[in-house]
């Protein structure tokens, strides 16, 4: 018998954060992802790479989107870097 995924939340001051436990060990932290992984997975370039994602491009220039894919548009990602910057 397979044990089940169980979610529990372990008490680490604050919020805390929601760790999946699976057979007693510890899949991490699953409450929030990062812009790298987004990016990655519905950034432009991601998009550009299959057919389907070329098929989403194509549509939403079509529908007139500021942004084809918003995952890909790091405005603001580097905003505290840029300002150490000048």
């Amino acid at each position: 018998m397979v044990p089940r995924a169980v979610a529990i939340r372990k008490p680490t001051g604050g919020r805390g954060a929601l760790v999946v436990m699976a057979g007693g060990r510890s899949l991490g932290c699953t409450l929030h992802g990062t812009r790298r992984a987004r990016a990655r997975t519905s950034g432009f370039r991601a998009r550009l790479a299959t057919p389907g994602g070329r098929r989403t491009l194509k549509l939403r220039r079509k529908k007139g989107r500021k942004y084809l894919a918003p995952a890909g548009a790091p405005n603001m990602w580097n905003k505290a870097k840029r300002k150490n910057l000048k």
